[in-house]
């Protein structure tokens, strides 16, 4: 990035201190979420689906509740029944509430390989395995639909009965239904600025091509993992690695059905999230087994099952068509876009069509967004979700219209740079966003104008866009009689969170940051 205006002269910011978790983290003493130990806790294990996609016959759990040392089995069944009301999941996406249910345990039917049925507390982490061998389930196996334009077709296996394609007017707001017969398509999003076919006219050069991205991990080290306490006043207290505590205390009162003043969500160390970790698998889980048990209950994923049932980012379909004159200067761009949503709607395609054109002044501007569900898990976010797709499309596009012009593919950038003052397809219009200087300096820069040296040697550019949610994160900070500061922040620190708030506080009052003592505090205390 680059600075829009002149820097303040900093005594701490822009500093190295020592980090203040670094010692915890190099000497192992800190405490990740499968470190959570409690008196008589329980150990939690689900079952899986082996199927694509399945209907749900019949669970039979009685031989499972049998085995000794088995203390509690639960099904969807055994969760309140919740609504279509729609419930934040992050990065500004919302679901449904049922939707969510059904991808933490199962409803009628299993939508992808190693979704959850079933799940288990024993006193014996192997008891629970064991347990789940028990539990017998009846399928009836449907055909599954695995990739993405053939499940747009109208003659594909349909995942959801009910659900119908909503036209969307902007990247995260609501819409109206437009689709009368069930379909796998659940959100079509279009953006227009000026006309694109006649753009399209005026041009001399036109690049047209189609793009492909599968699904990827975010392949955190740390697997899932989620433990609760259900007291017997009927609060519930969570303890996860997560990159959003309040979240989780939304999101698993949601399901259970109570206020969330009625749950604590106490964040542990994370090992890697990416985004990957704002969303909700096992604390639900545990939480109404320790309802059932009376006693805390911990989850941990194995590898195979991050892998198997956590959202990875969204695999796409893309077109893109661009068109420019002999001078450079941009007359026209399509963009087509198809994002994998998993077994749930809720792709972060609304984002990747606001940002796929957003670097750039382009007066005749169409972008279209589909979300399409598929038997493969549900997606997460993931490092700016839905831009680095749709990004990667465009850019490639905006290098070759630049290579049949023969022009530098910055200077090709630059001519098309958006500043202040201007506007994006989706409406948007800059405030100063720091866009031409940017690209000023790595024009200029020694990394872009050097000689390439040896074979097989090449350089890329390309231009990026991200934007804020505008989400709130509060904290609190006391001073101690020694004249250090106690620091109370709500932000899960997911790499550098601690240091960088208390940087920012030790500067303001005038201290080093070492004498700020920073802490991740629970969703009660900030």
């Amino acid at each position: 990035m680059v600075a829009t205006e002149k820097p303040g002269n900093y005594q701490v910011v822009g500093t190295r201190p020592i980090r203040h978790d670094g010692t915890d983290k190099v000497t192992g003493r800190a405490g990740y979420g499968a470190d959570y130990q409690a008196a008589g806790m329980l150990f939690g294990r689900v079952l899986r689906s082996p199927h694509a996609h399945a209907r749900i016959k019949s669970i039979d759990t009685s031989k499972a509740e049998a085995l000794e040392g088995v203390r509690g089995v639960i099904t969807n069944a055994d969760f309140p029944q919740p609504d279509d009301s729609q419930v934040e999941i992050g990065e500004g996406a919302t679901t449904s509430a049922r939707w969510m249910l059904d991808n933490v345990l199962a409803g009628e039917k299993v939508l992808y390989t190693g979704h959850a049925v079933a799940a288990v507390a024993a006193t014996d982490p192997h008891i629970a395995e064991d347990a789940l061998d028990l539990i017998e389930v009846e399928y009836e196996v449907l055909e599954p639909v695995m990739d993405v334009r053939e499940a747009m077709d109208e003659n594909a296996p349909v995942l959801h009965d009910f659900l119908r394609t909503e036209q969307i007017a902007s990247a995260f707001g609501p819409g109206d239904m437009v689709g009368q017969k069930p379909t796998n398509v659940a959100k079509y999003l279009e953006f227009k600025a000026g006309d694109a076919d006649a753009g399209f006219e005026e041009a001399d050069v036109v690049v047209e091509r189609e793009f492909t991205t599968t699904m990827a991990h975010q392949g955190y080290i740390e697997p899932h993992n989620g433990s609760a306490f259900y007291n017997r006043d009927g609060h519930i207290t969570i303890w996860s690695s997560t990159q959003g505590a309040f979240g989780v205390r939304d999101m698993t009162a949601g399901l259970l059905q109570v206020p969330v003043s009625q749950v604590t969500c106490e964040p542990v160390e994370i090992g890697g999230g990416f985004g990957g970790k704002i969303g909700i698998y096992l604390e639900p889980l545990a939480a109404l087994l320790s309802k059932q048990t009376g006693k805390p209950v911990k989850f941990t994923m194995t590898r195979q099952a991050v892998l198997e049932a956590t959202g990875p980012t969204s695999g796409t379909y893309m077109r893109v068509k661009i068109g420019a004159k002999n001078d450079g200067t941009l007359t026209a761009a399509h963009v087509y876009l198809v994002f994998e949503a998993g077994a749930y709607p809720g792709s972060p395609m609304g984002a990747g069509a606001m940002c796929a054109l957003a670097p750039y002044q382009v007066p005749n501007a169409h972008v279209e967004g589909y979300d399409v569900v598929l038997n493969k898990p549900k997606v997460a976010a993931y490092r700016a979700p839905g831009a680095p797709a749709s990004e990667y499309a465009v850019e490639s596009v905006m290098d070759e219209v630049a290579q049949q012009l023969e022009l530098d593919p910055m200077d090709f950038r630059l001519k098309n740079a958006a500043v202040e003052g201007s506007r994006r397809p989706d409406g948007a219009v800059y405030g100063v966003i720091g866009n031409e200087e940017v690209m000023e300096v790595v024009k200029s820069s020694d990394h872009y104008r050097s000689e390439l040296q040896g074979e097989n040697r090449g350089r890329g550019v390309a231009m990026g866009f991200w934007f804020n949610v505008g989400m709130e994160s509060s904290a609190y900070a006391s001073v101690q009689a020694d004249g250090t500061v106690s620091l109370s922040l709500g932000s899960a620190d997911i790499g550098g969170t601690r240091a960088s708030i208390a940087m920012q506080l030790a500067e303001t009052l005038g201290i080093s940051a070492e004498d700020v003592k920073p802490q991740v505090v629970d969703t009660d205390s900030v």
